[in-house]
C-alpha cells in the first residue's frame, strides 16, 4: 500500500505525541484507515525521513471563512 506524505508544520500541526501515535490538526483532509508518511523538519527547517502512521480518526472541528479545520489521531505503524 502506498502512503501519502504529510508535512508537519506545513500540512498539519502536531498537537500531541505518544509511543502509540500522534494527534494532529490542520486543513488537510485525511481518511480513517489511510496510511500516511509524516515528515517533520529538523531545527534548521530541512525535512527529515518520514514515519508511517495509520489515520485512526479524522473529523471537522470547526468551519471558518478559510474552510474546514480537521483534527484526529494517527497510530504509528
Amino acid at each position: 500500500m502506498t502512503s501519502r506524505r504529510i508535512h508537519v508544520g506545513r500540512d498539519v500541526r502536531l498537537v500531541g505525541e505518544s509511543d502509540e501515535g500522534v494527534d494532529l490538526e490542520g486543513v488537510t483532509r485525511l481518511r480513517p484507515g489511510e496510511t500516511v508518511e509524516l515528515v517533520r523538519p529538523d531545527p534548521a527547517g530541512r525535512p527529515q525521513p518520514g514515519r508511517k502512521a495509520e489515520v485512526y480518526t479524522w473529523f471537522v472541528v470547526r468551519v471558518g471563512s478559510d474552510g474546514p479545520m480537521f483534527a484526529g489521531h494517527c497510530i504509528w505503524q
